[in-house]
């Protein structure tokens, strides 16, 4: 049976900006400067969250949490539009390591390397 991928990405970072800062950040880093927004849509209720609006190669992109010490989560996953083929099994694919390594070194951000389960920057797990 043919393989089809569904991606996923939860990048732990902290950052002393605030939710909208770290978006423009991020987005000039791996989205070309594509604005995120929907801090008002509470998207996850109670936890702040930010987005962009757009399927960008079959991904939705995602900012959430508080920001201070408790940091935010990078979520990169294939985009809910997609459609699986019906002759094919999906596969996950992590690629929370290689976002790690486009945002590696940027100022603003820490990423916390300590609470990612792989260490290859793709896990593909079948």
């Amino acid at each position: 049976m043919k393989k089809y991928p569904y991606f996923s990405c939860s990048l732990p970072i902290i950052s002393e900006e605030n939710i909208v800062d770290l978006a423009k950040i991020i987005s000039s880093k791996i989205a070309g400067n594509i604005p995120f927004e929907g801090l008002e849509d509470f998207i996850y209720e109670e936890v702040p969250a930010i987005y962009i609006n757009s399927n960008i190669l079959g991904f939705e992109v995602v900012i959430k949490g508080y920001g201070g010490e408790k940091g935010y989560y990078l979520e990169v996953n294939s985009h809910p539009s997609n459609n699986e083929p019906d002759d094919a099994d999906e596969i996950d694919i992590d690629i929370t390591r290689y976002i790690a390594s486009l945002l590696e070194g940027t100022p603003g951000i820490k990423i916390k390397y300590g609470e990612i389960k792989s260490e290859d920057y793709i896990s593909i797990i079948e």
